[in-house]
C-alpha cells in the first residue's frame, strides 16, 4: 500500500495529508474544510480571471463569508465548455489562439506558450497536444468529459493536481473497495485515452500499489473525444468535413466498434480473467454495465460460469450507457450469474460516481450508498440555489473541493444531478462519514450538451 503525501506539499495553502481527514472528529474535519475554501478561494480570486469574474458580478470579493459560499459554485456543464460561447463554435481546432487565450483565464498560473499556433489543426486531440507541449514548463495535461454529448469540457491539470487526484481515487478505492496491491485490474477501457474519469481511476489503481503488470486496459488504442463525438453521432462539423464524418466516419466507427472493438474487450478480460481466476487472485473487473453483461454473455453463452476469489469486485459506471432489452435488472441478474466467488456467493457489483471536473469519486459500499470521501466538502442546493443544512436532503448535488483543483482553479461545483445527501450519519454499512443514498442520483434536466455527473 502506498502511503499518502501531505496535500500541503502541493498547494500554496496549508492542507494535511488527505488521508488524515479520516482520524479527525466531524466539528474539526468542517472547519478544516471552511478554512480551506476561504484560502482556496481567496487564492484563485486574486489569479484566476475566468473564476473572479464569476464571482465578483455575483457580489463576492477576495475574503468569502460562510454566507456566500453558494455563491462561488459554478456549474461543471458550463464551466470547462465555456470556449464554445466565447469563440462561438465546440470546435475549438478551429481557432487555436483564441483558445489557447481562453485557457489561460481558466487557471491560475501564468501561461507563455513557448510557440505560436497554427491557424487551423484537424482534430481536437491534435490542438490539444499542441497546447500541452506550448506549455510544457508546468506539465500541463488537457484532460476531456467524453465528447457525447458533442460539447466536450476541457479540463486543465498540471503535475500536482493530477497527482492529488490519483491519491484520492486511490485512497478512496483501498478504503471503500477494500483494494490493496495484492489485486488484479481489469479495465474495460482504453489504455490510452485523455477521458479524465478514465485516466484518473487507472492513475488511482497504481496509488493503491498494484504494479503496472497487474493493471490492464482491455483496448490498446487511442481513445479520444473526437471519435467519441462522431461516433455517437450527436455533433459534427460544419461544412464538407461534417459530412464526411456524418456519412463517412459515423457508420464506419459503428461499425467498427460494435464488430470488432467490443469483441476484441471482451476477449481481452476473458484472457485475463481466466488466469487470474486459476490462480486464485482477487480481482476487480472494472467497466460500464453494459461492457460487463458483454463479458457475461460470452461466459453464459458458453455455459460457463467463473469462480472468482474472495474479495473479488466487479466496478460498474452504473445505467445502460444507452437503451438495452434487458434492463438494468436483467443487466445485474446475468452477472451474478455469469461470476460467483469460491464460497458459492454472488460477485459484489460496486458503483463508482464521478464528474470529468472532479479529483474524487463517491463509491458505492454493500448497502448501496456512495460514499464521499472526507476531504471533499459535498451540500445540496434548494430551487433557490442556497445550501440545504438538514442532515438529510434532497437537491441539486454540489461539492467544494479546496485540494482538487490544485493551483490550477478551484473545485468549488454545481453538478447536473439531483440526489439525497445524508450528513453527520454512519451508513448501515458501518462507515462514517457523508454518504449520497443508493438510487437517489437522477439527472437534473440540463441545457443542451451538459454533461451529468457520471458514473466512471
Amino acid at each position: 500500500m502506498t502511503q499518502a503525501t501531505g496535500a500541503s506539499a502541493r498547494l500554496p495553502w496549508a492542507a494535511p495529508a488527505l488521508a488524515d481527514f479520516w482520524s479527525m472528529g466531524d466539528a474539526e474535519r468542517e472547519e478544516l474544510l471552511l478554512r480551506s475554501i476561504t484560502a482556496a478561494h481567496a487564492y484563485h480570486f486574486e489569479r484566476n480571471t475566468a473564476y473572479r469574474n464569476t464571482v465578483a458580478a455575483r457580489g463576492v470579493g477576495p475574503w468569502a463569508r460562510s454566507a456566500e459560499l453558494p455563491r462561488l459554485l459554478r456549474a461543471t456543464s458550463q464551466v470547462f465548455t465555456s470556449y464554445i460561447d466565447i469563440l462561438g463554435t465546440p470546435f475549438p481546432q478551429d481557432q487555436p489562439a483564441g483558445f489557447a487565450e481562453w485557457l489561460a483565464e481558466q487557471v491560475s498560473v501564468e501561461l507563455r506558450p513557448q510557440h505560436h499556433f497554427r491557424s487551423r489543426y484537424r482534430s481536437l486531440e491534435r490542438l490539444l497536444r499542441v497546447v500541452e507541449r506550448a506549455y510544457s514548463g508546468p506539465g500541463l495535461e488537457l484532460l476531456t468529459s467524453s465528447g457525447a454529448s458533442g460539447r466536450v469540457r476541457v479540463v486543465p491539470r498540471d503535475r500536482a493536481s493530477t497527482d492529488l487526484a490519483a491519491e484520492s481515487f486511490g485512497l478512496s478505492f483501498q478504503r471503500y473497495l477494500g483494494m490493496g496491491a495484492d489485486y488484479t485490474a481489469i479495465l474495460m477501457m482504453p489504455e490510452r485515452t485523455r477521458i479524465a474519469p478514465a485516466r484518473i481511476a487507472r492513475y488511482g489503481m497504481l496509488r493503491v500499489g498494484l504494479t503496472p503488470d497487474r493493471v490492464h486496459c482491455t483496448t490498446g488504442f487511442l481513445a479520444s473525444s473526437d471519435q467519441v463525438r462522431v461516433r455517437t453521432g450527436r455533433t459534427y462539423r460544419t461544412g464538407w468535413r461534417g459530412g464526411i464524418e456524418k456519412r463517412v466516419w459515423h457508420p464506419a466507427l459503428t461499425l467498427v466498434q460494435d464488430r470488432l472493438l467490443d469483441a476484441q474487450a471482451v476477449e481481452s478480460a476473458i484472457s485475463r480473467l481466466i488466469p487470474a481466476a486459476a490462480h486464485g487472485e482477487k480481482v476487480l473487473l472494472f467497466g460500464s454495465l453494459t461492457q460487463l453483461h458483454g463479458i457475461a454473455s460470452f461466459l453464459l453463452d458458453g455455459g460457463r460460469t467463473l469462480t472468482l476469489a474472495p474479495g473479488s469486485l466487479l466496478g460498474t459506471g452504473g445505467g445502460t450507457k444507452g437503451a438495452h432489452a434487458k434492463g438494468a435488472a436483467g443487466l445485474r441478474e446475468d452477472l451474478q450469474s455469469a461470476f460467483r466467488l469460491a464460497d458459492g456467493g454472488p460477485v459484489p457489483v460496486r458503483d463508482v460516481y464521478t464528474v470529468a471536473d472532479a479529483n474524487w469519486a463517491a463509491m458505492q459500499c454493500s448497502q448501496g450508498n456512495y460514499h464521499i470521501p472526507p476531504w471533499v466538502h459535498a451540500v445540496t442546493l434548494d430551487d433557490d440555489e442556497a445550501i440545504q443544512k438538514q442532515a438529510r436532503a434532497t437537491g441539486q448535488l454540489a461539492f467544494f473541493d479546496p485540494c482538487g483543483g490544485g493551483d490550477l482553479f478551484p473545485a468549488f461545483f454545481r453538478t447536473a444531478d439531483r440526489a439525497t445527501l445524508v450528513r453527520g450519519a454512519d451508513c448501515p454499512c458501518g462507515e462514517p462519514g457523508n454518504y449520497l443514498e443508493e438510487a437517489s442520483i437522477e439527472p437534473i434536466d440540463p441545457p443542451a450538451g451538459a454533461g451529468c455527473a457520471g458514473r466512471v
